[in-house]
């Protein structure tokens, strides 16, 4: 892929670097044709081999060069190039299976720490439920708020209403539960009972995530209540312990005796 704008100005730059631009150029019809085939290896060897002749061509300009405009320019296209390679890595990870999606996020990280595509909700639920199901609590949270972060921004530029509502959806329901869940372990009933609440609506019909987030939000009013003297917050916290032993799961035996304890509390209380 050329671009037509530079044509007649790339012709003014010296041999060695015209040669480095033509192999940009190369290294990008080359990954574009491997992308249908999906092979992550494929696409990250790919990718590394166009991020590698990207740097060159945004390397200053050595004394050879004869038309800095046009070597700017060139430049500029390379970084463009250059994201377009860490858009394969992340398009590719995101409809991937966790095994190999985290590595793919892995190659991205490493070509580049700030890559925009980093903060893409499918990237950051790949990463908050693998620092989760490592019980590594604190690295979790911080991807879950990162996914609430990103729920909760405008849509992109160029991108369908309906789609992006999809991945909104997804990354707050993901986002909200997860951080909920973690607070609740860590005994922030406050900050628990906020997030899990916004999780409720959107996690409706998913007992994997219901059961969990019911049982927290139990410990986490029943806790609240208890400072706060709150018999109706008591009552509520009976509730979702109720409700989350009517749902089959690791939680549900707790939470039935969860809730014949706090309901004989919440009766007590004037």
């Amino acid at each position: 892929m050329k671009l037509s704008a530079l044509g007649v100005a790339l012709a003014l730059i010296a041999g060695p670097t015209l040669a480095v631009a033509d192999d940009l150029d190369d290294a990008l019809a080359a990954l574009k044709q491997a992308e249908p085939s999906k092979d992550p290896v494929k696409i990250k060897e790919l990718v590394a081999a166009l991020h590698a002749v990207a740097l060159k061509t945004e390397a200053p300009p050595t004394p050879d060069v004869t038309d800095k405009d046009a070597y700017d320019a060139r430049a500029k296209y390379a970084k463009e190039v250059d994201t377009r390679g860490e858009y394969a890595l992340f398009a590719l990870a995101a409809g991937s299976a966790p095994a190999t999606a985290l590595d793919l996020i892995a190659a991205l990280e490493k070509q580049n720490p700030k890559s925009q595509y980093l903060d893409e909700p499918e990237i950051l639920a790949f990463q908050a439920d693998s620092a989760l199901s490592k019980n590594q609590l604190d690295r979790a949270l911080g991807f879950a708020n990162r996914l609430i972060a990103a729920g909760n921004r405008k849509a992109p530029e160029g991108e369908a209403a309906a789609s992006w509502e999809t991945r909104r959806n997804t990354a707050l329901s993901r986002g909200y539960w997860t951080a909920g869940v973690i607070q609740g372990q860590k005994q922030l009933f406050k900050d628990a009972d906020r997030n899990l609440r916004a999780a409720l609506p959107l996690i409706k019909g998913n007992n994997a995530m219901m059961g969990p987030a019911l049982f927290f939000l139990g410990v986490a009013n029943y806790n609240i209540a208890k400072i706060t003297l709150n018999k109706a917050k008591m009552q509520e916290a009976a509730k979702f312990s109720q409700e989350c032993a009517a749902i089959a799961g690791p939680y549900q035996d707790q939470a039935y005796k969860n809730a014949l304890n706090i309901k004989k509390e919440a009766d007590a209380m004037r």
